[in-house]
């Protein structure tokens, strides 16, 4: 399989134009793109599981960050917007506990990818939303 397949290339596409969150986010795609080219590379079984868990703590440590400047900023979607972050460390998870238990790379390919999708589909739909929110906000003021 083609390694260009597996990374996700920052793109201005997927600002927020807030950029410390802009820098946290390429840092998550990085680790994300950090565990693609392990698996692709057929690293250590244990390797890949300690690159999912760094992902996995810093992911956590983004959405605290990302949740108190959302309220800060008054955000009216914060609350649903911390929830959505709940489900995906949740899924984040439960993609790892699945990786832990498969001694079969496909599984552990397809965790990945699973991983990859679930992070774009966060920040193309939800992180957006507070993007469009911001823009409104310094339009008003």
């Amino acid at each position: 399989m083609d390694k260009a397949e597996w990374k996700i290339a920052w793109n201005d596409g997927l600002a927020v134009d807030v950029p410390e969150m802009d820098e946290e986010h390429r840092q998550f795609i990085a680790r994300v793109n950090e565990i693609n080219k392990a698996i692709i590379d057929a690293a250590e079984k244990t390797t890949v599981e300690q690159l999912m868990d760094v992902m996995l703590t810093e992911a956590a440590r983004h959405f605290q960050h990302e949740q108190q400047l959302l309220q800060q900023w008054n955000y009216p979607q914060a609350r649903a917007h911390a929830e959505r972050h709940d489900q995906l460390i949740a899924k984040f998870k439960h993609a790892l506990k699945e990786f832990q238990k498969s001694d079969l790379s496909f599984v552990w390919a397809l965790k990945g990818l699973q991983m990859k999708q679930l992070l774009v589909e966060h920040l193309l739909r939800e992180d957006m939303k507070y993007k469009a929110f911001l823009k409104t906000q310094k339009r008003s003021r």
